[in-house]
């Protein structure tokens, strides 16, 4: 039952890593702007994020609340006969919002909030592939509480934190149903909940502060989904779906590792490079349950990735920073499982920014483009169904504010 293998596959793939269509990582401008190559050296509130030990570094109460606006085009050119057709999804809009606060002389607590999974995908009538996804939007909330404590007293230049990840979900897709010239439809939205986990650390050393070093890990997250399918055909073709029902499957999403080091050659040049690792081999099948009670599997055979950002901030005044960065993001999918629900390809970004201060206050720009891209399917039979080119072209803008009160 290929309508909703499809479905409940979207909240699996696209909830976990920077290699998919619908993962954004850009949840601060000031980290957009310099190709998400923070690890090292963030610390302000969006650290929550990227490496929970930054909040370590923050003095008072502090905020930092922004959103971001992507516009992502994806594409397929049909093997049969050329054709290219294009998504037609609008402009997504997600938000960040963080708060830290300095408990003690070393403690600080936080409170994030984002959506890296905010994206809606629609493809247009001519598209040949309505069966597999006409319609799709995925929003996976996350909610994290967090902690960070600066050991400088203890070992120099050390700082810690952890952080856990509240994770409410939801999916809905809508896929067509062809029965020679009869169309019907396929409606289903789902939701879950799950739980998880996040430590970072940084050090810079004290015999060379000029270098700074980060690392960070995320843990794994099981979804429980659980879902509503309502099914719709003309009459006569009716029995051959599936009773309007209950379904569901369960996903755990892969955990990640990154590392970080940054280098100050000048006084008021910092350049930072990253490397992020997800374990998407451990997305190889989906099973899902149907309202009769019977089990699907579909294979999907992900493979582990490494995202690699290289960033640059340069400090022109005492209120300026001008920023550039660029990312190279591989893509999971192999060739055999690469559909319309989620087209993607392997992805180089470039990245610009600035940030200006105003007495406590701050605000920052970013803007990434993720350069047209494209990606064969296999030719194996039926893997996938649709055989051809997809494409991925995406234009990100990104704005931040942030602020601080007392020490």
């Amino acid at each position: 039952m290929r309508v909703l293998t499809t479905a409940f596959f979207l909240c699996a793939g696209a909830s976990v890593a920077s290699g998919n269509a619908f993962v954004l990582n850009d949840f601060s401008a000031k980290a957009t702007g310099r190709g998400d190559a923070t690890i090292a050296t963030t610390s302000d509130g969006s650290s929550i994020c990227y490496n929970v030990a930054g909040i370590a570094g923050t003095r008072g109460t502090t905020f930092y609340v922004g959103g971001t606006v992507i516009r992502a085009v994806g594409s397929f050119k049909d093997a049969r006969d050329g054709r290219t057709t294009e998504t037609e999804s609008p402009p997504a809009i997600t938000p960040g919002i963080y708060f830290t606060h300095r408990l003690l002389d070393n403690v600080v607590v936080g409170l994030g909030f984002h959506t890296p999974f905010g994206s809606r995908l629609v493809w247009g009538d001519d598209s040949p592939s309505l069966d597999e996804v006409r319609e799709q939007a995925l929003r996976t909330y996350f909610i994290t509480p967090a902690i960070g404590v600066d050991l400088d007293k203890q070992i120099p230049g050390l700082r810690l934190g952890v952080g856990v990840d509240l994770v409410p979900a939801t999916v809905q897709l809508q896929q067509d149903i062809f029965f020679g010239d009869a169309v019907g439809s396929a409606k289903l939205g789902g939701n879950a909940f799950g739980i998880g986990g996040r430590v970072g650390v940084t050090y810079v050393p004290k015999a060379a502060p000029r270098l700074s070093f980060g690392a960070i890990w995320r843990s794994k997250i099981k979804l429980d989904f659980e879902g509503d399918g309502d099914f719709d055909a003309p009459a006569p073709y009716r029995p051959q779906l599936p009773r309007d029902g209950a379904i569901k499957t369960s996903i755990t999403l892969p955990q990640s590792i990154g590392v970080g080091m940054a280098v100050r050659p000048r006084k008021d040049i910092e350049v930072e490079a990253n490397a992020m690792w997800m374990a998407w081999s451990a997305v190889d099948k989906l099973e899902i349950t149907l309202p009769n009670d019977s089990v699907t599997v579909s294979p999907r055979d992900y493979e582990d990735r490494v995202t690699v950002r290289l960033g640059a901030e340069y400090t022109a005044t005492e209120k300026l920073s001008l920023r550039a960065g660029y990312m190279y993001d591989p893509t999971p999918i192999p060739s055999t499982t690469l559909t319309a629900a989620l087209p993607d390809a392997n992805r180089h970004d470039v990245t610009v920014g600035m940030g200006y201060k105003f007495g406590n206050y701050g605000v920052d720009l970013g803007f990434l483009w993720v350069i047209p891209s494209t990606k064969d399917t296999s030719d194996e039979p039926n893997m996938p169904n649709y055989k051809g080119q997809y494409g991925v072209e995406v234009h990100v803008g990104s704005i931040s504010f942030s602020g601080q009160f007392g020490e």
